[in-house]
Protein backbone atom coordinates (compact mmCIF):
# COMPACT_ATOMS: atom_id res chain seq x y z
CA UNK A 1 0.00 0.00 0.00
CA UNK A 2 1.32 3.46 -0.91
CA UNK A 3 -0.51 6.03 1.70
CA UNK A 4 -0.05 9.69 2.52
CA UNK A 5 0.28 10.96 5.93
CA UNK A 6 -2.61 13.66 5.24
CA UNK A 7 -5.03 10.56 5.59
CA UNK A 8 -3.95 9.77 8.85
CA UNK A 9 -4.64 11.75 12.43
CA UNK A 10 -2.22 13.69 14.10
CA UNK A 11 -0.25 11.85 16.33
CA UNK A 12 -1.50 8.54 14.75
CA UNK A 13 0.94 5.88 15.77
CA UNK A 14 2.00 3.07 13.03
CA UNK A 15 2.53 -0.48 14.20
CA UNK A 16 4.56 -2.78 11.91
CA UNK A 17 7.24 -5.55 12.83
CA UNK A 18 9.65 -3.85 10.18
CA UNK A 19 10.16 -0.36 10.20
CA UNK A 20 12.25 1.35 7.04
CA UNK A 21 13.18 5.27 6.66
CA UNK A 22 13.57 6.08 3.06
CA UNK A 23 11.96 4.66 0.34
CA UNK A 24 15.14 5.20 -2.29
CA UNK A 25 16.64 2.21 -3.87
CA UNK A 26 17.85 0.63 -0.28
CA UNK A 27 14.26 0.74 0.96
CA UNK A 28 12.85 -0.33 -1.86
CA UNK A 29 15.28 -3.33 -2.05
CA UNK A 30 14.68 -4.10 1.27
CA UNK A 31 10.84 -3.92 1.21
CA UNK A 32 10.80 -6.02 -2.10
CA UNK A 33 12.18 -8.29 0.03
CA UNK A 34 9.40 -8.89 2.32
CA UNK A 35 6.62 -8.62 -0.03
CA UNK A 36 4.32 -11.51 0.45
CA UNK A 37 6.09 -12.39 3.67
CA UNK A 38 4.05 -12.85 7.04
CA UNK A 39 5.84 -9.61 8.53
CA UNK A 40 4.42 -6.27 8.32
CA UNK A 41 6.55 -3.62 7.03
CA UNK A 42 6.09 0.26 7.37
CA UNK A 43 8.52 2.58 4.66
CA UNK A 44 8.88 5.51 5.99
CA UNK A 45 9.22 8.44 2.84
CA UNK A 46 9.80 12.23 3.45
CA UNK A 47 8.64 13.49 -0.19
CA UNK A 48 6.10 12.34 -2.53
CA UNK A 49 5.41 10.45 -5.67
CA UNK A 50 6.69 13.50 -7.42
CA UNK A 51 9.64 15.83 -5.92
CA UNK A 52 8.08 19.01 -4.40
CA UNK A 53 10.65 21.97 -3.89
CA UNK A 54 9.39 23.12 -0.42
CA UNK A 55 10.44 19.48 0.63
CA UNK A 56 13.78 19.56 -0.94
CA UNK A 57 14.77 22.74 0.96
CA UNK A 58 15.00 20.34 3.91
CA UNK A 59 18.27 18.98 2.45
CA UNK A 60 19.89 22.79 2.46
CA UNK A 61 23.58 22.43 4.08
CA UNK A 62 26.50 24.19 4.87
CA UNK A 63 30.16 23.60 3.63
CA UNK A 64 33.55 24.27 5.83
CA UNK A 65 35.58 21.86 3.55
CA UNK A 66 35.60 21.35 -0.56
CA UNK A 67 32.72 22.51 -2.81
CA UNK A 68 30.03 19.80 -3.44
CA UNK A 69 28.52 21.31 -6.89
CA UNK A 70 26.55 18.07 -7.47
CA UNK A 71 25.04 18.27 -3.39
CA UNK A 72 21.83 20.45 -3.97
CA UNK A 73 20.93 18.91 -7.32
CA UNK A 74 22.17 14.99 -6.68
CA UNK A 75 19.87 14.34 -3.87
CA UNK A 76 15.75 14.03 -3.67
CA UNK A 77 13.10 13.18 -1.43
CA UNK A 78 10.67 11.21 -3.35
CA UNK A 79 9.11 8.26 -3.63
CA UNK A 80 12.15 6.24 -5.30
CA UNK A 81 14.67 8.67 -3.88
CA UNK A 82 17.79 9.03 -6.23
CA UNK A 83 17.02 6.34 -8.56
CA UNK A 84 14.82 9.09 -9.78
CA UNK A 85 17.65 10.56 -11.45
CA UNK A 86 20.62 8.29 -12.29
CA UNK A 87 21.85 6.50 -15.07
CA UNK A 88 22.06 3.06 -13.47
CA UNK A 89 25.32 2.50 -13.99
CA UNK A 90 25.96 -1.25 -11.94
CA UNK A 91 29.77 -2.28 -10.58
CA UNK A 92 30.21 -4.85 -8.25
CA UNK A 93 33.68 -3.88 -5.84
CA UNK A 94 36.89 -5.48 -6.65
CA UNK A 95 38.00 -8.33 -3.95
CA UNK A 96 40.58 -6.32 -3.52
CA UNK A 97 38.40 -3.62 -2.04
CA UNK A 98 37.36 -5.60 0.69
CA UNK A 99 41.25 -6.55 1.84
CA UNK A 100 43.31 -4.49 4.45
CA UNK A 101 45.84 -2.50 2.58
CA UNK A 102 48.41 -1.12 4.95
CA UNK A 103 49.25 2.07 2.85
CA UNK A 104 45.29 2.56 3.10
CA UNK A 105 44.41 3.60 7.31
CA UNK A 106 41.59 2.27 8.08
CA UNK A 107 40.73 -0.32 5.23
CA UNK A 108 39.21 -3.51 5.03
CA UNK A 109 36.25 -4.82 5.59
CA UNK A 110 34.69 -7.64 8.09
CA UNK A 111 33.99 -10.08 5.77
CA UNK A 112 35.59 -10.62 1.96
CA UNK A 113 33.74 -10.10 -1.76
CA UNK A 114 32.90 -14.05 -1.52
CA UNK A 115 30.63 -13.31 1.14
CA UNK A 116 28.81 -10.78 -0.64
CA UNK A 117 28.81 -12.34 -4.50
CA UNK A 118 25.04 -14.28 -3.52
CA UNK A 119 23.66 -10.74 -2.69
CA UNK A 120 25.47 -9.05 -5.49
CA UNK A 121 23.26 -11.46 -7.98
CA UNK A 122 20.17 -10.79 -6.37
CA UNK A 123 20.97 -7.11 -6.42
CA UNK A 124 21.36 -7.14 -10.57
CA UNK A 125 17.80 -9.13 -10.41
CA UNK A 126 16.75 -5.79 -8.61
CA UNK A 127 18.54 -3.86 -11.26
CA UNK A 128 17.77 -6.06 -13.79
CA UNK A 129 21.57 -6.60 -15.06
CA UNK A 130 23.00 -9.80 -15.93
CA UNK A 131 25.82 -11.88 -14.99
CA UNK A 132 29.10 -9.93 -15.64
CA UNK A 133 30.54 -9.93 -18.91
CA UNK A 134 34.18 -9.41 -19.59
CA UNK A 135 35.39 -7.06 -22.10
CA UNK A 136 37.44 -9.35 -24.01
CA UNK A 137 33.90 -11.66 -24.47
CA UNK A 138 31.91 -8.06 -25.99
CA UNK A 139 34.85 -7.14 -28.36
CA UNK A 140 35.06 -10.38 -29.55
CA UNK A 141 31.07 -11.07 -30.27
CA UNK A 142 31.18 -7.53 -31.98
CA UNK A 143 33.91 -8.24 -33.96
CA UNK A 144 36.37 -5.90 -32.80
CA UNK A 145 39.96 -6.97 -31.76
CA UNK A 146 40.63 -5.40 -28.10
CA UNK A 147 44.08 -4.16 -27.67
CA UNK A 148 46.07 -5.52 -25.47
CA UNK A 149 47.43 -3.05 -22.51
CA UNK A 150 49.91 -4.43 -19.77
CA UNK A 151 47.86 -6.45 -17.34
CA UNK A 152 49.96 -5.83 -14.56
CA UNK A 153 49.07 -2.20 -14.58
CA UNK A 154 46.04 -1.72 -16.25
CA UNK A 155 42.74 -3.78 -17.23
CA UNK A 156 39.02 -3.16 -19.10
CA UNK A 157 35.82 -4.09 -17.94
CA UNK A 158 31.77 -3.05 -19.15
CA UNK A 159 29.69 -1.71 -16.21
CA UNK A 160 25.98 -2.11 -17.34
CA UNK A 161 23.24 -0.25 -17.23
CA UNK A 162 19.80 -0.84 -16.22
CA UNK A 163 17.26 -0.30 -18.50
CA UNK A 164 14.97 0.83 -15.81
CA UNK A 165 16.89 2.48 -13.27
CA UNK A 166 13.75 4.43 -11.81
CA UNK A 167 12.79 2.35 -8.89
CA UNK A 168 9.85 5.10 -8.16
CA UNK A 169 8.23 4.25 -11.70
CA UNK A 170 9.44 0.36 -11.47
CA UNK A 171 8.06 -0.90 -8.57
CA UNK A 172 5.45 1.95 -7.80
CA UNK A 173 2.97 -0.75 -8.23
CA UNK A 174 4.60 -3.55 -6.94
CA UNK A 175 4.54 -1.86 -3.80
CA UNK A 176 1.26 -0.10 -4.10
CA UNK A 177 -0.26 -3.87 -4.32
CA UNK A 178 1.30 -5.28 -1.50
CA UNK A 179 -0.92 -5.93 1.27
CA UNK A 180 2.12 -6.11 3.97
CA UNK A 181 4.17 -3.23 2.91
CA UNK A 182 3.06 0.07 3.59
CA UNK A 183 4.28 3.05 2.48
CA UNK A 184 3.54 6.57 3.96
CA UNK A 185 4.55 9.33 1.92
CA UNK A 186 5.31 12.73 3.48
CA UNK A 187 6.47 11.50 6.87
CA UNK A 188 9.56 13.41 7.54
CA UNK A 189 11.43 11.68 10.05
CA UNK A 190 13.12 14.08 12.62
CA UNK A 191 13.90 11.43 15.69
CA UNK A 192 14.88 7.97 16.85
CA UNK A 193 13.87 7.49 20.27
CA UNK A 194 15.64 4.62 22.60
CA UNK A 195 15.10 3.15 25.92
CA UNK A 196 17.05 4.68 28.78
CA UNK A 197 19.92 2.47 28.26
CA UNK A 198 20.37 3.53 24.72
CA UNK A 199 19.99 -0.42 24.22
CA UNK A 200 16.55 -0.77 22.00
CA UNK A 201 14.82 1.77 19.75
CA UNK A 202 11.52 2.08 20.77
CA UNK A 203 9.90 4.30 17.85
CA UNK A 204 10.62 6.58 15.43
CA UNK A 205 9.25 10.39 15.09
CA UNK A 206 7.85 11.68 11.89
CA UNK A 207 6.05 14.60 10.99
CA UNK A 208 4.66 17.11 7.62
CA UNK A 209 5.99 20.27 6.91
CA UNK A 210 2.12 21.26 7.60
CA UNK A 211 2.93 20.06 11.38
CA UNK A 212 1.40 16.93 11.98
CA UNK A 213 3.03 14.49 14.04
CA UNK A 214 3.28 10.62 14.00
CA UNK A 215 5.12 7.75 15.75
CA UNK A 216 6.25 4.37 14.38
CA UNK A 217 6.55 1.11 16.57
CA UNK A 218 8.55 -1.62 14.95
CA UNK A 219 10.52 -4.78 16.20
CA UNK A 220 12.96 -3.57 13.90
CA UNK A 221 14.22 -0.48 12.31
CA UNK A 222 16.18 0.16 8.72
CA UNK A 223 17.68 3.69 8.14
CA UNK A 224 17.87 3.87 4.46
CA UNK A 225 18.17 7.05 4.09
CA UNK A 226 21.49 7.98 2.61
CA UNK A 227 25.02 8.44 3.94
CA UNK A 228 24.18 11.96 4.55
CA UNK A 229 20.78 12.04 5.82
CA UNK A 230 21.46 8.62 8.22
CA UNK A 231 24.60 10.97 9.78
CA UNK A 232 22.33 13.48 10.12
CA UNK A 233 19.23 11.73 11.62
CA UNK A 234 21.29 9.94 14.44
CA UNK A 235 23.38 12.49 15.75
CA UNK A 236 20.08 14.78 15.82
CA UNK A 237 18.11 11.92 17.92
CA UNK A 238 20.27 13.08 21.32
CA UNK A 239 17.43 12.94 23.64
CA UNK A 240 19.11 9.74 25.75
CA UNK A 241 23.00 10.04 24.63
CA UNK A 242 23.95 13.65 24.35
CA UNK A 243 25.90 12.90 21.42
CA UNK A 244 23.16 10.82 19.45
CA UNK A 245 21.87 7.62 18.47
CA UNK A 246 25.01 4.82 17.88
CA UNK A 247 27.72 8.30 18.65
CA UNK A 248 29.27 6.66 22.10
CA UNK A 249 32.65 6.50 20.21
CA UNK A 250 32.59 9.55 18.10
CA UNK A 251 32.23 8.03 14.86
CA UNK A 252 28.80 8.97 13.57
CA UNK A 253 29.36 11.31 10.57
CA UNK A 254 32.91 10.41 10.39
CA UNK A 255 35.17 9.19 7.33
CA UNK A 256 32.68 10.88 5.03
CA UNK A 257 33.88 9.49 1.62
CA UNK A 258 33.06 10.50 -2.41
CA UNK A 259 34.47 9.76 -5.30
CA UNK A 260 36.55 12.64 -6.48
CA UNK A 261 36.06 13.13 -10.23
CA UNK A 262 39.02 14.52 -12.00
CA UNK A 263 39.00 15.83 -15.61
CA UNK A 264 42.55 14.98 -17.08
CA UNK A 265 42.16 16.54 -20.48
CA UNK A 266 41.90 15.84 -23.86
CA UNK A 267 44.00 12.85 -26.17
CA UNK A 268 44.95 12.72 -29.32
CA UNK A 269 44.64 10.36 -31.91
CA UNK A 270 45.26 9.59 -35.75
CA UNK A 271 42.91 6.80 -35.48
CA UNK A 272 39.73 7.78 -33.90
CA UNK A 273 37.82 4.94 -35.54
CA UNK A 274 39.91 2.51 -33.59
CA UNK A 275 39.46 4.19 -30.40
CA UNK A 276 35.69 4.29 -31.38
CA UNK A 277 35.68 0.49 -31.50
CA UNK A 278 37.55 0.15 -28.24
CA UNK A 279 36.01 2.62 -25.98
CA UNK A 280 32.00 3.08 -27.12
CA UNK A 281 29.38 1.60 -25.67
CA UNK A 282 28.09 -1.69 -26.84
CA UNK A 283 24.32 -3.08 -26.40
CA UNK A 284 23.39 -6.32 -26.28
CA UNK A 285 20.37 -8.24 -25.11
CA UNK A 286 18.55 -4.97 -24.30
CA UNK A 287 21.98 -3.95 -22.47
CA UNK A 288 24.29 -0.87 -21.96
CA UNK A 289 28.11 -2.15 -21.63
CA UNK A 290 30.16 0.94 -20.55
CA UNK A 291 34.21 0.82 -21.32
CA UNK A 292 35.97 1.06 -18.67
CA UNK A 293 39.95 1.56 -17.47
CA UNK A 294 40.84 0.35 -14.09
CA UNK A 295 44.61 -0.08 -12.07
CA UNK A 296 45.29 -3.86 -11.41
CA UNK A 297 45.87 -4.74 -8.04
CA UNK A 298 48.75 -5.40 -8.52
CA UNK A 299 49.82 -2.28 -9.50
CA UNK A 300 47.96 -0.52 -6.41
CA UNK A 301 50.05 -2.40 -3.52
CA UNK A 302 53.18 -2.13 -5.35
CA UNK A 303 52.86 1.80 -5.99
CA UNK A 304 51.12 1.64 -2.78
CA UNK A 305 48.09 3.98 -4.11
CA UNK A 306 43.92 3.95 -4.61
CA UNK A 307 41.61 2.00 -6.62
CA UNK A 308 40.55 3.92 -9.67
CA UNK A 309 38.72 4.21 -13.00
CA UNK A 310 38.69 6.08 -16.41
CA UNK A 311 36.31 6.03 -19.43
CA UNK A 312 37.03 7.97 -22.39
CA UNK A 313 34.40 10.59 -24.12
CA UNK A 314 34.22 11.46 -27.39
CA UNK A 315 32.31 14.82 -27.55
CA UNK A 316 30.37 16.61 -29.82
CA UNK A 317 31.42 20.07 -31.49
CA UNK A 318 28.89 22.78 -30.60
CA UNK A 319 27.87 23.93 -33.94
CA UNK A 320 27.61 19.41 -35.06
CA UNK A 321 24.18 18.44 -36.65
CA UNK A 322 24.56 15.79 -33.89
CA UNK A 323 24.45 18.57 -31.14
CA UNK A 324 21.37 20.21 -33.16
CA UNK A 325 19.66 17.09 -33.24
CA UNK A 326 19.79 15.86 -29.86
CA UNK A 327 18.87 19.86 -28.93
CA UNK A 328 15.64 19.68 -30.78
CA UNK A 329 15.10 16.38 -29.78
CA UNK A 330 15.20 17.61 -25.88
CA UNK A 331 13.25 20.55 -26.74
CA UNK A 332 10.46 18.33 -28.15
CA UNK A 333 10.46 16.03 -25.52
CA UNK A 334 10.57 18.78 -22.62
CA UNK A 335 8.30 20.90 -24.59
CA UNK A 336 10.69 24.29 -23.87
CA UNK A 337 11.20 25.33 -27.34
CA UNK A 338 13.60 27.61 -28.25
CA UNK A 339 13.16 31.02 -29.43
CA UNK A 340 12.59 31.83 -33.30
CA UNK A 341 16.61 32.46 -33.91
CA UNK A 342 17.61 29.38 -31.75
CA UNK A 343 15.01 27.58 -33.25
CA UNK A 344 16.25 28.69 -37.32
CA UNK A 345 19.87 28.17 -36.27
CA UNK A 346 19.45 24.43 -34.85
CA UNK A 347 17.25 23.35 -37.99
CA UNK A 348 20.16 25.13 -40.18
CA UNK A 349 22.42 23.04 -38.37
CA UNK A 350 20.66 19.83 -38.07
CA UNK A 351 20.27 19.80 -42.19
CA UNK A 352 23.53 20.75 -42.65
CA UNK A 353 25.32 16.97 -42.42
CA UNK A 354 22.87 14.04 -43.29
CA UNK A 355 25.56 11.62 -43.79
CA UNK A 356 26.85 11.91 -40.33
CA UNK A 357 23.30 11.27 -39.11
CA UNK A 358 22.77 8.49 -41.06
CA UNK A 359 26.17 7.64 -40.24
CA UNK A 360 25.09 7.06 -36.64
CA UNK A 361 21.72 5.85 -37.17
CA UNK A 362 23.99 2.78 -38.68
CA UNK A 363 26.13 2.68 -36.01
CA UNK A 364 23.42 2.08 -32.95
CA UNK A 365 20.99 0.65 -35.06
CA UNK A 366 22.45 -2.15 -36.79
CA UNK A 367 26.14 -2.31 -35.18
CA UNK A 368 24.59 -1.90 -32.01
CA UNK A 369 27.45 0.58 -30.25
CA UNK A 370 26.66 3.87 -29.19
CA UNK A 371 27.45 5.76 -32.11
CA UNK A 372 29.91 8.58 -31.32
CA UNK A 373 30.50 11.73 -33.76
CA UNK A 374 33.33 12.09 -36.08
CA UNK A 375 34.56 14.33 -35.02
CA UNK A 376 35.16 16.98 -31.67
CA UNK A 377 37.32 16.37 -28.41
CA UNK A 378 38.35 13.02 -27.01
CA UNK A 379 38.17 13.69 -23.57
CA UNK A 380 39.75 11.39 -20.85
CA UNK A 381 38.71 11.25 -17.10
CA UNK A 382 39.03 9.16 -14.02
CA UNK A 383 36.86 8.42 -10.65
CA UNK A 384 39.11 7.61 -7.62
CA UNK A 385 38.87 5.83 -4.37
CA UNK A 386 39.02 8.05 -1.14
CA UNK A 387 41.08 7.27 1.68
CA UNK A 388 38.72 7.05 4.67
CA UNK A 389 39.43 10.47 6.89
CA UNK A 390 38.16 10.73 10.06
CA UNK A 391 37.91 14.60 9.60
CA UNK A 392 36.09 14.20 6.43
CA UNK A 393 32.64 14.47 8.14
CA UNK A 394 29.21 15.69 8.44
CA UNK A 395 28.50 17.10 11.26
CA UNK A 396 25.29 19.40 12.72
CA UNK A 397 25.05 22.87 12.41
CA UNK A 398 23.11 25.67 14.96
CA UNK A 399 20.84 26.53 11.98
CA UNK A 400 17.55 25.02 11.52
CA UNK A 401 15.22 23.68 8.80
CA UNK A 402 11.47 23.97 8.75
CA UNK A 403 11.32 20.79 10.62
CA UNK A 404 13.35 22.28 13.55
CA UNK A 405 16.28 19.72 12.52
CA UNK A 406 19.82 20.77 12.54
CA UNK A 407 21.21 21.53 9.70
CA UNK A 408 24.29 19.48 7.80
CA UNK A 409 27.63 20.82 7.73
CA UNK A 410 29.66 18.53 5.42
CA UNK A 411 33.39 18.99 5.89
CA UNK A 412 34.67 17.11 2.52
CA UNK A 413 38.15 16.78 2.40
CA UNK A 414 41.06 15.40 0.22
CA UNK A 415 44.78 14.47 1.02
CA UNK A 416 47.68 13.13 -0.56
CA UNK A 417 47.19 9.93 -1.50
CA UNK A 418 44.38 10.81 -3.47
CA UNK A 419 46.85 12.92 -5.48
CA UNK A 420 49.58 10.35 -6.15
CA UNK A 421 46.78 8.25 -7.28
CA UNK A 422 45.07 10.92 -9.71
CA UNK A 423 48.83 11.00 -10.97
CA UNK A 424 49.82 7.95 -11.24
CA UNK A 425 47.09 6.83 -12.80
CA UNK A 426 47.13 9.00 -15.73
CA UNK A 427 50.72 8.66 -16.18
CA UNK A 428 49.65 4.81 -16.87
CA UNK A 429 47.25 6.16 -19.13
CA UNK A 430 50.17 8.23 -21.32
CA UNK A 431 52.25 5.10 -21.44
CA UNK A 432 50.01 2.15 -22.57
CA UNK A 433 48.07 4.48 -25.11
CA UNK A 434 51.46 5.64 -26.83
CA UNK A 435 53.16 2.24 -26.06
CA UNK A 436 50.05 0.73 -28.26
CA UNK A 437 49.71 3.27 -30.66
CA UNK A 438 46.31 4.45 -29.75
CA UNK A 439 46.78 7.69 -28.79
CA UNK A 440 48.88 10.81 -27.38
CA UNK A 441 48.18 12.51 -24.28
CA UNK A 442 50.13 15.95 -22.87
CA UNK A 443 50.98 15.17 -19.52
CA UNK A 444 51.49 18.81 -18.88
CA UNK A 445 47.65 19.54 -18.33
CA UNK A 446 47.90 17.53 -15.28
CA UNK A 447 50.85 19.46 -14.17
CA UNK A 448 48.41 20.93 -11.54
CA UNK A 449 48.48 17.24 -10.01
CA UNK A 450 52.39 17.14 -9.04
CA UNK A 451 51.29 20.40 -6.42
CA UNK A 452 49.28 22.10 -3.89
CA UNK A 453 46.57 23.18 -6.20
CA UNK A 454 45.73 20.04 -7.59
CA UNK A 455 41.90 19.72 -5.99
CA UNK A 456 40.51 22.16 -8.64
CA UNK A 457 41.02 19.26 -11.42
CA UNK A 458 38.24 17.39 -8.64
CA UNK A 459 34.69 17.27 -7.86
CA UNK A 460 32.50 15.08 -6.39
CA UNK A 461 30.39 12.14 -8.10
CA UNK A 462 27.19 12.45 -5.79
CA UNK A 463 28.54 9.33 -4.60
CA UNK A 464 28.32 9.88 -0.44
CA UNK A 465 29.58 6.92 1.62
CA UNK A 466 31.64 6.03 4.98
CA UNK A 467 30.10 7.94 7.86
CA UNK A 468 28.56 4.73 9.82
CA UNK A 469 30.74 2.78 9.04
CA UNK A 470 31.06 -1.12 9.47
CA UNK A 471 33.84 -2.75 12.05
CA UNK A 472 33.85 -5.45 14.22
CA UNK A 473 34.70 -3.20 16.74
CA UNK A 474 32.39 -0.56 17.68
CA UNK A 475 36.03 1.18 18.66
CA UNK A 476 36.27 1.50 15.32
CA UNK A 477 32.72 1.02 13.65
CA UNK A 478 29.14 2.50 14.40
CA UNK A 479 27.48 -0.60 12.65
CA UNK A 480 28.84 -4.43 12.86
CA UNK A 481 29.06 -6.84 10.09
CA UNK A 482 25.59 -7.58 9.86
CA UNK A 483 25.00 -3.48 9.74
CA UNK A 484 23.43 -3.60 12.93
CA UNK A 485 24.19 -0.19 15.04
CA UNK A 486 27.07 -1.46 18.00
CA UNK A 487 24.79 -1.45 20.69
CA UNK A 488 21.10 -1.57 19.67
CA UNK A 489 19.97 -4.45 19.24
CA UNK A 490 17.04 -3.87 16.48
CA UNK A 491 18.67 -0.98 14.73
CA UNK A 492 20.31 -1.45 11.10
CA UNK A 493 21.18 0.99 8.70
CA UNK A 494 20.80 -0.30 4.92
CA UNK A 495 23.52 2.76 3.29
CA UNK A 496 26.77 3.07 1.60
CA UNK A 497 27.49 4.51 4.68
CA UNK A 498 28.41 1.44 6.03
CA UNK A 499 31.18 1.04 3.33
CA UNK A 500 34.75 1.17 5.44
CA UNK A 501 36.42 2.24 1.65
CA UNK A 502 35.04 3.17 -1.24
CA UNK A 503 35.97 1.74 -4.12
CA UNK A 504 36.95 2.91 -7.73
CA UNK A 505 32.89 1.39 -8.37
CA UNK A 506 29.76 3.17 -8.16
CA UNK A 507 27.98 2.36 -5.07
CA UNK A 508 24.32 1.32 -5.78
CA UNK A 509 24.87 -2.38 -6.93
CA UNK A 510 26.89 -2.70 -3.42
CA UNK A 511 24.16 -1.06 -1.33
CA UNK A 512 21.43 -3.19 -2.77
CA UNK A 513 23.54 -5.94 -1.99
CA UNK A 514 23.97 -5.34 1.42
CA UNK A 515 20.52 -4.50 2.00
CA UNK A 516 19.00 -7.57 0.57
CA UNK A 517 21.60 -9.34 2.99
CA UNK A 518 20.34 -7.02 5.98
CA UNK A 519 16.75 -7.95 5.18
CA UNK A 520 17.20 -12.12 4.87
CA UNK A 521 19.35 -11.28 8.48
CA UNK A 522 16.04 -9.22 10.15
CA UNK A 523 13.78 -12.28 8.64
CA UNK A 524 15.97 -15.06 10.19
CA UNK A 525 15.65 -12.82 13.66
CA UNK A 526 11.55 -12.06 13.12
Amino acid sequence: MIKDFSEFEDQAVIAADVCIVGAGAAGITIAKEFIASRFTVVMLESGGLLPEADTQKLYESEFVGLSHSFLPVARVRVFGGTTTLWGGQALRFDDFDFLKRNWVPFSGWPFGREQLEPYYQRSAAVLQVRTPVSYGDLCASFGVSSTQFDAAKLGMLCSQWSPRPNFGAEYRQEIKESRNVTTVLHANVTGITTNRAATLVESIQFRTLAGKHGTAKARFYIICAGAIETARLLLASDQIESSGVGNKNDLVGRFYQEHPMIWYGELRTANRERMQDMFESFYRHGLKYFPILSLSGNYQQERQILNIQGSITFEDTPDSAITAMKTLYGAAITRKHPGPRELRRLIVNALTDPAEFLRLTYRFGIQKRAGTPNRGPITFGGQCEMAPNPESRVTLSQHRDQLGMRRVVLDWRLGELERRTASEFIQVIASEFERLGLATYDLTQASSLSGPNWRHMAHDSAHHMGTTRMHESAEFGVVDANCQVHGIANLYIGSSSVFPTSSRSNPTMTILALCIRIADHVKQLL
